[in-house]
């Protein structure tokens, strides 16, 4: 019997020395990242003040004219494959007798990347006749945060048609607002 634990003990030590035995990780190993994208969409004019439009004339008989001025909409968008958003525009508080229309620069200084969609031109802004459209196809993009960043908005104000000339009347600090809205587009 003590040669049979003796035989099986021998065994058992050259067994272990013939057999590669790790107690220690192996040499790679990995992390699983759960990662997500929420949709962003956000809408700003930056730290813009009042835009001025003034109609006058210097010339005795002219129709009064050249209200014009530029403001900034600046985007962030994220959207969901086969998906596109839209910027529109309301207006009110355009005085009696004039019109405002509006043209829609894509950004293009440099601080800008994505999808940014397509700009329009001159545009007619009227009370309350419903939103239009400023600018469509925007994807997932971002326009820059500094004040002269974002699509470039060109107002300009005039006299309307001439038969309205007649119900134009001298104002001063009147004001009209322009609401922009970005909708999803699916």
């Amino acid at each position: 019997m003590k040669n049979l634990k003796l035989i099986i003990g021998t065994v058992l030590v050259l067994f272990m020395f013939t057999t590669n035995i790790n107690a220690q990780d192996i040499a790679t190993s990995n992390h699983t990242l759960d990662m997500g994208i929420p949709e962003v969409c956000l809408l700003d004019v930056g730290d813009a003040t009042a835009i001025s439009l003034q109609l006058t004339t210097t010339e005795a008989g002219a129709q009064i004219s050249g209200g014009t001025g530029t403001g900034y909409a600046q985007v962030s968008s994220i959207v969901s494959s086969l998906e596109t958003r839209t910027i529109t525009a309301l207006v009110t508080g355009v005085p009696t007798g004039t019109s405002l229309s509006v043209s829609t620069v894509i950004p293009s200084n440099g601080n800008q990347g994505g999808a940014l969609g397509t700009g329009t031109a001159a545009v007619a802004l009227v009370n309350a006749a419903g939103a239009v459209d400023l600018v469509t196809l925007i994807g997932s993009c971002f326009t820059g945060t500094a004040n002269d960043d974002g699509y470039v908005l060109s107002y300009t104000w005039d006299a309307g048609a001439v038969g309205d000339y007649g119900s134009i009347v001298a104002t001063t600090g009147t004001s009209a607002t322009v609401v922009l809205t970005i909708t999803n587009v699916i």
